[in-house]
């Protein structure tokens, strides 16, 4: 009796085991997809996609796309992650965590100063959206009373614009790394301010600063004609999944369409995400960042989307002026679906 019972216990451990490893190999088929492999799912072909920043109106086109099933409609199951810094969201690209990262043309192409790590599938801006921002009351009221003073950097790559401004002009300030927040401009321990125009200087229009108390020098109407963030993913991602890539922005265009046709729904869309991430929603601000976008994403709707070659040009001269980038990096290379437009 006692042998026959070590057998019945036995036998239910090597049961239990079978069905664990049968329950954790289904779960791993229906999760993320592992490093370096794309998929295809039921909802159509996965793509793993980074946005630049958190839950925000400058991504609505995105947002109605999925919101809308414009994605599927292509074949495309459109799967958002978090947001993470440039360079790491590059690292992810290349290492097949991710497929498609949103980032900015200056940081994009520095990335390939050695080697061709990420490709152009499109572009999300068609202007540089940058702004320098100053209290008169600081005693700054001209790009020549920047010397010296303290600016508010952000940490990421989307300051590259602002280095590369101050260093052709010969401009000397004392640069303070800050994340998104204005804070310490309100409370004048930074003089100068990185500021989009869809966003961080409405927000201080809201704080009860007016546009007559702001000196503003605005980087677009300064020359600096390089447009902010683009779609990107790996050379070999593009070779094997073209249509896919060109899906991916047909979509995404018809969301921004979306998206400005009807603002309101929109607004209702990008308020949910963010009190689900848990951020500060400010429906009025979302709402004026998405009408003034508008300029940014949609000059004209034959413009969404494109890389022109003259931006990618202004780029490169940029960056060979005044970052140390030497690489004669094809413009068909760093974006192939140009290229077959031209054919």
């Amino acid at each position: 009796m006692k042998h026959f019972r070590l057998i019945l216990v036995a036998g239910i451990i090597v049961l239990c085991i079978v069905i664990l490893s049968a329950c954790k190999s289904r779960s791993s088929k229906g999760g993320d997809a592992s490093p370096g492999t794309s998929v295809s799912s039921e909802n159509g072909f996965t793509i793993r996609y980074c946005p630049k920043w958190q839950p925000h109106a400058q991504f609505a086109g995105i947002y109605m796309a999925m919101e809308k099933g414009f994605y599927a409609q292509y074949g495309l199951d459109v799967k958002m992650l978090n947001h993470i810094h440039s360079s790491e969201a590059i690292d992810s690209l290349a290492a097949g965590y991710l497929d498609v990262i949103h980032i900015d043309l200056l940081a994009a192409i520095l990335a390939n100063s050695a080697e061709t790590k990420v490709v152009n599938i499109g572009q999300n801006s068609q202007k540089n959206t940058m702004l320098l921002v100053a209290k008169r009351s600081s005693g700054i009221n001209s790009l020549a009373d920047f010397e010296g003073k303290k600016l508010g950097i952000w940490r990421s790559s989307s300051n590259l614009i602002t280095r590369a401004f101050l260093k052709e002009n010969d401009i000397n300030m004392q640069l303070v790394p800050i994340e998104w927040s204005i804070n310490l401009f309100l409370q004048g321990a930074v003089d100068v301010i990185n500021a989009m125009s869809y966003n961080e200087y409405h927000l201080m229009l809201q704080s009860g600063l007016k546009e007559e108390d702001l000196f503003i020098a605005d980087l677009h109407e300064l020359g600096y004609t390089i447009p902010d963030g683009g779609f990107y993913v790996t050379p070999q991602f593009y070779s094997e999944h073209p249509e896919q890539c060109k899906a991916f922005m047909q979509a995404t265009k018809d969301g921004w369409l979306y998206a400005f046709s009807h603002p309101e729904e929109t607004i209702d869309v990008v308020m949910e995400l963010m009190h689900k991430a848990k951020i500060r929603a400010n429906r009025a601000h979302q709402l004026w960042t998405l009408q003034k976008i508008k300029t940014s994403v949609m000059p004209t709707a034959a413009e969404i989307g494109i890389l022109k070659p003259e931006d990618y040009r202004n780029a490169i001269n940029l960056l060979k002026q005044e970052m140390d980038f030497s690489r004669d990096l094809p413009f068909e290379e760093f974006y192939p679906n140009g290229a077959e437009k031209r054919k």
